[in-house]
């Protein structure tokens, strides 16, 4: 299996539901399943499927990769997606798009 470390954690508001193959995000497009438990400051990715470099672009969610898919994975339901949203600590960078 081939693991890559990305540097978000639960102290960044990601769920620890999402550990152990429950959450899945996005590399290169291609989506990897979440290995192991969602530490403090990263969780780990399996890539074994995927072609990764240091440096790609990780999506948890976006305009393509529904927020949904997060809510069902954290046993929630689409309704409370705000609280994924709110949990997001001061540590993860916000940009601001106004038009």
């Amino acid at each position: 299996m081939r693991i890559g470390i990305v540097p978000i954690g639960y102290a960044d508001g990601l769920s620890r539901l999402l550990g152990n193959g429950n959450g899945k995000f996005y590399v290169n497009g291609q989506q990897v399943p979440v290995v192991g438990d969602i530490c403090m400051d990263m969780c780990m990715l399996d890539l074994s499927a995927v072609e990764a470099n240091e440096g790609d672009i990780v999506v948890i969610f976006d305009a393509e990769h529904d927020i949904a898919d997060v809510a069902n994975a954290c046993q929630t339901i689409p309704y409370e997606i705000y609280e994924i949203m709110t949990r997001a600590s001061q540590r993860v960078k916000r940009v601001y798009y106004q038009e």
